[in-house]
């Protein structure tokens, strides 16, 4: 990742808080994609599209959850605050304004939200033009919000709030990360990256925000590295999740490669050492980047296959799927299948990126006739994506596959596009297959793609219901069933 061609401040600002808009409504658009248009529109290079940018961008697509009522608000007033307010009203301002925004945007108010969204923009590149401190002003107090219990809803507007603070630490630090790459002043970036690091352990919200604003960025570096390591530590005492300190630790080691600070054949080593380690996140990230390898690939397959753990397998494998390569991704998938009793979805990471890769995969497996749980995986990772590919591997599935449970997904494939992809047709084609007729188990998984059909035609759910009704049920499947049925048939006399 060229250091060079990072974006404009004022850009940045733009696109950061438009992000923050549409998260507040459930939309929260690519960042990468909104703030490059920013970009773009003032004459200045596009920012760089490197598959980890885009995997950030999608990871940041992914908003504080809403949880709770949707707030109630007054119409939207500009503020009384003088010009030289405070941070913290600034930030007030700012949630006001994002909520304000939001609103209008639901209501169609585009025309007013746009004016809206660039009083915001001029507030918080203003804001940050004054407080030299930003990051740390906007860091403490994420650190002063009321801790959550885990699947409990947040206080109304926290959402908001964390939404605000998330934009003002992504903007300064792309400012101090612009101004390290022109000036060689790396101390001001690096220092709020390490009290970033320092506050994670504090709870959720700064565990979290920590998460989203260093993971797949360029801000961890060498000098970073011992906090990481005691990040991991603490992930394994239980006091961070080990997801978060699993991919810190990723991070650190791509920014090293990258940067030159490590070179892959040191990593590589400090992999190999690490693979023994009793700490999991370590392992993770060592075999990650070992398989990542060409010339370590091999060693770590059979170093986890004979292992056998099926719990450190599939991290590893979900981890494969998102950020290696989709054909390194799938020849490390496809070596995993002996260990793994299924991938969880890797696959459809995988499809996403290269559906044409993973549907020639599919055929490939077909016609050896071997690993039907990963025969299963591949339709699912191709039959789920919105378009016909899947449905095309779906029912060569249905049609071709000699193994039921690859057959059921494809079934499933068909009722999640509808009934006028046919759905109507693959339940009757399962329902025929002797091993399906006789199992209630796979009745049952009927039962559930059905459902999928309800806001179908309800002619298509009498057909099939009536079929269903004469099986060997289990008794909650034919509860499912006899639900369903009364939601969708019209009562008589009704």
């Amino acid at each position: 990742m060229s250091l060079g061609r990072e974006r404009p401040r004022r850009s940045v600002i733009a696109g950061l808080f438009t992000l923050l808009v549409c998260a507040v409504v459930g939309v929260w658009l690519v960042g990468e994609t909104l703030a490059g248009a920013a970009a773009c529109a003032e004459g200045a290079a596009p920012a760089d599209s490197t598959p980890t940018r885009a995997r950030a961008a999608a990871r940041d697509a992914e908003p504080f959850a809403a949880q709770g009522p949707p707030l109630e608000r007054e119409a939207w007033r500009p503020p009384d605050a003088a010009p030289e307010a405070s941070f913290e009203a600034v930030i007030a301002q700012l949630c006001e304004l994002s909520g304000a925004t939001a609103d209008l945007a639901q209501q169609d108010e585009h025309e007013a939200a746009k004016a809206l969204d660039e009083q915001a923009r001029s507030l918080l590149g203003s804001a940050l033009q004054r407080f030299g401190d930003a990051g740390e002003r906007a860091l403490a107090m994420v650190v002063e919000l009321p801790a959550v219990e885990p699947g409990a809803p947040r206080p109304k507007g926290q959402n908001i709030r964390l939404g605000v603070l998330q934009v003002v630490l992504a903007a300064e630090l792309a400012r101090r990360h612009e101004i390290a790459a022109r000036l060689g002043e790396r101390g001001p970036r690096d220092d709020l990256v390490a009290a970033a690091l320092a506050a994670m352990p504090i709870g959720a919200n700064t565990a979290e925000m920590g998460d989203r604003i260093l993971h797949q960025r360029p801000y961890l570096g060498l000098c970073h590295e011992p906090q990481v390591l005691e990040l991991v530590e603490q992930a394994g005492a239980g006091s961070l999740a080990r997801p978060i300190a699993t991919r810190m630790l990723l991070t650190l080691w791509e920014n090293l490669r990258e940067s030159g600070q490590r070179t892959s054949e040191e990593l590589s080593r400090l992999a190999l050492l690490l693979l023994d380690d009793a700490e999991p996140s370590q392992v993770v990230v060592a075999c990650r980047h070992l398989l990542a390898d060409d010339r370590y690939r091999a060693i770590a397959l059979a170093w986890l296959r004979e292992r056998g753990d099926q719990a450190l397998a599939g991290e590893v494998a979900q981890l494969a799927g998102r950020e290696l390569p989709p054909q390194q991704a799938l020849a490390v998938l496809r070596a995993l299948g002996s260990v793994l009793k299924h991938t969880r979805g890797a696959l459809l990471a995988v499809g996403v990126r290269a559906p044409e890769l993973l549907a020639d995969a599919y055929r490939e497996q077909l016609a050896a006739g071997t690993q039907p749980a990963l025969r299963r995986e591949m339709v699912m990772g191709v039959g789920m994506l919105p378009d016909a590919s899947g449905l095309e591997i779906a029912r060569l599935a249905l049609d071709h596959d000699p193994a039921v449970e690859v057959r059921l997904q494809a079934m499933f494939v068909f009722t999640v596009h509808g009934a006028g992809a046919g759905a109507e047709g693959a339940i009757h084609q399962i329902l025929d297959d002797p091993r399906v007729a006789a199992d209630p188990d796979h009745l049952g998984a009927v039962v559930i793609a059905l459902q999928n059909l309800e806001d179908d035609d309800p002619n298509v759910i009498a057909r099939l219901g009536a079929r269903l009704q004469v099986m060997p049920l289990r008794p909650r499947s034919r509860e499912l069933l006899d639900e369903l049925l009364a939601r969708s048939l019209p009562r008589p006399g009704g």
